[in-house]
């Protein structure tokens, strides 16, 4: 029972603060799906699908651009609130850029790794061939103060979202994991174990077993 509840503990240590990070419920929970000013998701998109770098993974797929071209970088964004502990934090979240099968030299997208409106990490795709695929992580290690914060993600194009002649956008494993992530340290978790014990001895002799 110890030994679980040890390994337990530590478990903890890493999880990730925010929920249906991969999709895995095959939905949107706990997420909050928008769009910039003059940007479109894609018609019928979001959508759950598989990874494409890695189909026994789930995946949210987009075919985003502007809805009224202007040339700027417009499509939609995807946010969760979760609380920390404060202290060191990193924060990912791996994307994805397909080619829809026609077009060459499409604009990818641009992805955006943003936390409470700032944002930390980004990479433009640039453009790509009708039948490649690209991906790669966003990811940034800062401190962060104790309580709730957003994690968001933006994904972009400055181009017309056109339906099946739009390259397609996937985003996937956002995590936010750190040290102050209200967990327990690891002396934490021996002086912990210790005093487990310690009342398990002063339970065996008050019993007489």
């Amino acid at each position: 029972m110890l030994v679980a509840l040890l390994i337990a503990l530590a478990g903890s240590a890493s999880a990730n603060l925010l929920v249906n990070g991969s999709f895995q419920d095959g939905n949107f929970n706990g997420w909050t799906l928008g769009t910039t000013p003059n940007g479109t998701p894609g018609q019928g998109y979001p959508v759950v699908t598989a990874w494409p770098v890695n189909p026994a993974i789930n995946a949210a797929k987009y075919e985003v651009g502007e809805v009224a071209f202007t040339g700027t970088y417009e499509g939609a964004t995807i946010s969760q609130m979760f609380t920390s502990g404060g202290g060191m934090t990193t924060l990912s979240v791996d994307w994805a850029a397909m080619g829809d099968g026609t077009h060459n030299n499409a604009e990818g997208g641009l992805f955006e790794l943003i936390l409470d409106g700032n944002i930390l990490a980004s990479h433009d795709v640039g453009n790509i061939l009708a039948t490649q695929l690209v991906n790669g992580t966003l990811s940034d290690t800062l401190n962060l103060t104790p309580g709730q914060h957003t994690f968001e993600v933006d994904i972009l194009r400055n181009f017309l979202a056109n339906p099946g002649n739009t390259p397609y956008q996937y985003i996937t494993n956002a995590d936010v994991e750190g040290s102050g992530a209200t967990t327990p340290e690891p002396g934490t978790l021996v002086m912990l174990g210790s005093g487990v014990i310690g009342m398990a001895g002063l339970l065996r002799r008050k019993l007489n077993f």
